[in-house]
């Protein structure tokens, strides 16, 4: 590209510590470097940072600005070099997250109990009763909805959804303790 003759004077006012001057490009160059930005970059978000960014190396680099050359290209090339430094950043952090993940992930099976005897039987249990009380289970323990949530869901009373609860609590109690003495499992005190 050729230089352009305003940039060049605006680029020597600016080397010389003329803010306005250095405003006066940043107004020219600045629709040029977002699109170019917005036509590189792989997500929308970065156009506006890498633009600033761009800029403000730009203007802490000034004096290695020779204005003989163009200054679009300039900040062009260094909106590239920014936009490729912030994407080979994003891969590094990906990939580390990726192996975070990955060793989280291991580090939790390897860590994950077997499941108790106890629950076992507590799983039988829920599964052996008739399906209102399933439903009131499930709402309570497995969608944590509160008491108030599931008598609305189920057009009842809360008083009706706290003795239901308790009843339900009761002949789960009772059901593990009997499969336990059954298979010869102790249970833990409730």
């Amino acid at each position: 590209m050729q230089p352009d003759a305003d940039d060049a004077q605006l680029a020597r006012a600016a080397q010389s510590g003329d803010a306005d001057a250095f405003a006066a490009l940043l107004d020219r160059h600045l629709p040029h470097v977002r699109t170019f930005l917005a036509l590189k970059a792989p997500v929308p978000q970065l156009v506006d940072e890498l633009a600033h960014d761009t800029f403000v190396f730009a203007y802490r680099r000034l004096d290695e600005f020779d204005p003989d050359t163009s200054f679009r290209a300039w900040l062009r090339a260094i909106a590239w070099n920014l936009l490729r430094a912030e994407v080979q950043r994003f891969a590094r952090e990906r990939v580390q997250l990726e192996r975070f993940a990955a060793w989280q992930l291991e580090e939790w099976t390897a860590a994950a109990p077997e499941p108790s005897a106890e629950a076992e039987h507590l799983v039988a249990c829920v599964g052996e009763l008739p399906e209102p009380l399933r439903q009131l289970v499930a709402l309570k323990y497995q969608e944590e909805r509160s008491g108030d949530e599931i008598a609305a869901q189920l057009n009842r009373s809360a008083v009706w959804v706290r003795v239901s609860l308790f009843r339900v609590r009761q002949l789960l109690r009772d059901c593990v303790e009997r499969k336990a003495a059954h298979t010869g499992t102790e249970t833990s005190p409730a």
